[in-house]
């Protein structure tokens, strides 16, 4: 340091050398995470599966992503691309007739998209939204956040730094074309420097797309910029207006305007014909409120009257993401605001239509080896339905189920695709052999086969690896099946009173994963409806059943099942042309000779009787039955849980508590376990207990607090409760005098029991002094 002495005074920066980090990739660092222990090949095989299908997945909700939204973002695209160039058709009919239409050029075009309350997925829907205008329309787009925009100040620099491209939000693409204003520091970013920027970038592309126009000459269309050089330095106090109004008020209530400022551009421009031509082609300015109900008042107010103020010289147009309903935006706006946009509304597809989408294509798709059990499914969708309406959370909670599946079960290095799987059952060891061979599926398996067979299928390699590639292959297609009959169920029975098993597909899935269906008393509900439909009825339902098995031709059940319904639609629609049923003659029953003392006798007679004059069915309702019948057949045999097929523990995960585990906190059960057992979470040595009763010195003084008022009753004095604490933190020390006492073990414990008042466990009393009441009983 003695080098910096010098007789001048100054500031030396001393630098730190630059270190190698050896920093690892997170992929790297996950596979170690991942095969940490023995068994490295085995769990190796299950990473690469597990990515593989997390990409597969990846993927197709990336499509879903791009359909689901698809039709109300090209409405929203179309309607701020038509804003754009209609403003420009109006400016140039002003321009060449000199026309002033000032009330158009307060009119802000506004979209209020209605997304739902699904706040997670905002992100992902605004973020495909972006994308979309920036792809079609205009890269000149600033997102704004509630969280970022708690002043009109810092809600206006996050507004202009965004739009003259000096924000990382913006796509790379549009870099060079949008940040070719110059770089303004925050204290210097106002409406006349958008304005001015705006004018010079519309210039530049005028002069380019002008044919015929030379090369550009250096400051020819600099001259905006030169002359609001002066007023880039916006003193404390005197944000918007260079040289005019104080204050950051309403725009609309200062003397001077921004626009009318010395440091605006001249007058001369708004005449110009050639800049009323040059507009006609720029891309507008588009702002993006995501949460607008949680936006400041008076930001959100303020920002629109000043946007509303240069809207003659600026293009803007706004989306507002509007979580309940657009009038919400006025009940937050004030009169004036409200005036200066016009709202058009678009609305978004609810969030349980996008659920079902994942399912269907996702869940449902024989694309993806992996798939979740009933149990497992159920827990998710109400996770879904009861919480928080997230699909993002959803699948974030389906790759925690992929993980568990992968991590958990050895045997899942062969959840793979189809096309991969057989090299890896063909180069399978004998220990990977063994892995599949203890599997519960497999072991009820070989128990149902002939003695041979099965002494074969534990002994012989060769003959154990083809028929594991033989049972695979049968899940996967009995997996297909069991999906499209899972949809004909669903056209089968949601227009049923009452839907007894479900309006969705979702839910008729969920039934199919966990029983058997025929045996549950909602097909049973069911069953007897459709035993009552009338032809009428039945017809839309049989054409919707035959339109979803005709995708599934390639499969023999199905396909065979289509052509009953084939024929069976023939059969219904030729029943006008048969000749209606003749009524048999009645055969006269022998008299009843039953003594009148004989009641029961009587009963059981005449029910007898009532069974042989049933009426017979006639020609629809014996048809009516046999199709019933004959879909009944086919739901025994193919509607069946996974857990009754071999191996399906490879494919299928279906472990619900591990996952209501990491998912549903249960946070007192979490605070019993560690205050009374902090081993648990600790992981320390010092901490661990033999007996879970039993109390260390070596504990933290919270859960030594918490275990001595486990043994105290409604009322804990707290001179007996400090005198306890002291000998099982301290036993040497001598607790007899009070004024003894250790200070720091007295601090201890006071921060103890206010640990134990804060988690709610104990609260002060007035009963009885020095003194406080317990709160929790039973252990916990």
């Amino acid at each position: 340091m003695a080098a910096t002495v010098s007789v001048s005074k100054g500031v030396f920066a001393f630098k730190r050398p630059k270190t190698k980090k050896n920093e690892e990739s997170p992929e790297a660092t996950s596979l170690n995470y991942w095969t940490e222990g023995t068994d490295e090949d085995v769990k190796l095989l299950t990473y690469k599966s597990y990515v593989t299908c997390w990409q597969k997945v990846n993927r197709l909700i990336l499509n879903l992503q791009k359909s689901v939204h698809a039709k109300v973002f090209e409405d929203l695209v179309e309607f701020v691309r038509n804003a754009g160039e209609s403003r420009s058709q109006e400016e140039e009919i002003d321009g060449r007739f000199r026309i002033s239409s000032i009330k158009s050029q307060r009119d802000i075009p506004t979209a209020c998209l209605v997304t739902g309350v699904n706040m997670p997925d905002h992100e992902a829907i605004f973020g495909s939204l972006v994308r979309m205008l920036q792809d079609g329309v205009t890269p000149h787009i600033a997102q704004l956040h509630s969280r970022n925009c708690t002043t009109v100040r810092g809600a206006a620099f996050k507004m202009i730094s965004q739009l003259m491209g000096q924000n990382a939000v913006m796509d790379p693409d549009f870099v060079e074309e949008v940040a070719s204003g110059p770089s303004v520091k925050r204290a210097q970013c106002n409406m006349s420097v958008l304005t001015a920027w705006y004018k010079d970038l519309i210039a530049e592309k005028t002069l380019e797309t002008t044919p015929g126009a030379g090369p550009f000459p250096r400051g020819v269309f600099c001259g905006s910029f030169r002359h609001l050089r002066g007023s880039f330095y916006c003193p404390r106090g005197s944000f918007w207006s260079p040289s005019g109004s104080k204050g950051m008020g309403s725009p609309r209530k200062n003397a001077s305007s921004p626009v009318k400022s010395e440091g605006s551009p001249p007058k001369k421009m708004k005449s110009n014909s050639g800049a009323a031509v040059s507009r006609g082609g720029q891309h507008p300015l588009v702002i993006i409120f995501e949460d607008v109900e949680s936006f400041p008042t008076n930001v959100l107010h303020d920002l629109i009257l000043i946007c509303s103020e240069h809207c003659s010289d600026l293009p803007f147009v706004f989306v507002f993401g509007v979580a309940t309903t657009p009038a919400a935006v006025h009940r937050c706006l004030s009169q004036d605001a409200s005036a200066c946009i016009a709202i058009e509304t678009f609305q978004a597809q609810p969030s349980t239509h996008y659920l079902n989408q994942v399912i269907e294509q996702v869940l449902m798709s024989e694309k993806l080896p992996f798939h979740i059990g009933g149990k497992t499914f159920k827990l998710l969708l109400d996770i879904f339905l009861y919480h928080d309406l997230s699909v993002k959370n959803f699948i974030k909670a389906l790759q925690l189920c992929m993980i568990e599946h992968f991590m958990a079960n050895p045997a899942t290095f062969l959840c793979c695709p189809a096309s991969s799987r057989s090299s890896r059952v063909k180069n399978m060891t004998s220990s990977q052999l063994d892995i599949v061979r203890k599997l519960p599926s497999f072991r009820s398996y070989v128990e149902g086969r002939p003695p041979k067979e099965q002494a074969a299928l534990l002994l012989d390699e060769k003959v154990t690896k083809e028929t594991v590639q033989t049972l695979l292959s049968d899940l996967d297609t009995w997996y297909k099946r069991f999906c499209c009959l899972v949809k004909v169920v669903h056209a089968l029975t949601n227009s049923l009173p009452g839907s007894p098993l479900g309006r969705h597909v979702r839910e008729v899935l969920i039934t199919c994963l966990s029983q058997s269906l025929v045996e549950t008393e909602e097909f049973k509900q069911a069953h007897k409806m459709l035993g009552l439909m009338a032809r009428e009825e039945l017809l839309p339902i049989l054409r919707e059943m035959m339109s979803i098995l005709q995708e599934h031709n390639e499969d023999e059940e199905m396909s065979s099942l289509y052509d009953n319904l084939v024929l069976m639609m023939v059969r219904f629609t030729s029943l006008d042309q048969l000749p209606e049923s003749v009524e048999e003659p009645k055969v006269e029953e022998d008299a009843i000779s039953i003594q009148a003392s004989d009641r029961f006798q009587l009963k059981e007679k005449l029910q007898e009787l009532a069974k042989k004059k049933a009426k017979k069915p006639n020609a629809f309702e014996s048809l009516r039955a046999e199709f019933l019948h004959c879909l009944e057949d086919v739901f025994i045999t193919q509607l069946q849980p996974p857990a009754k097929r071999p191996l399906h523990e490879i494919l299928f995960f279906d472990c619900s508590s591990t996952v209501k585990r990491h998912l549903i906190g249960m946070p007192r059960a979490a605070l019993t376990t560690a205050l009374s057992n902090p081993h648990h979470y600790l992981q320390c040595n010092c901490c661990k207990l033999d007996d879970p009763t039993s109390i260390t010195t070596t504990m933290p003084d919270v859960s030594v607090v918490y275990k001595l008022h486990l043994e105290c009753g409604r009322l804990i004095n707290l001179y007996d409760w400090l005198q306890a604490f002291i000998s099982v933190v301290d036993p040497e020390a001598d607790t007899s005098n009070k004024k003894a006492i250790d200070q720091k073990l007295q601090a201890r414990f006071v921060q103890g029991v206010s640990e134990l008042q804060f988690l709610g466990f104990i609260k002060p009393t007035r009963r009885k002094t020095d003194h406080v009441a317990r709160l929790t009983w039973g252990g916990c």
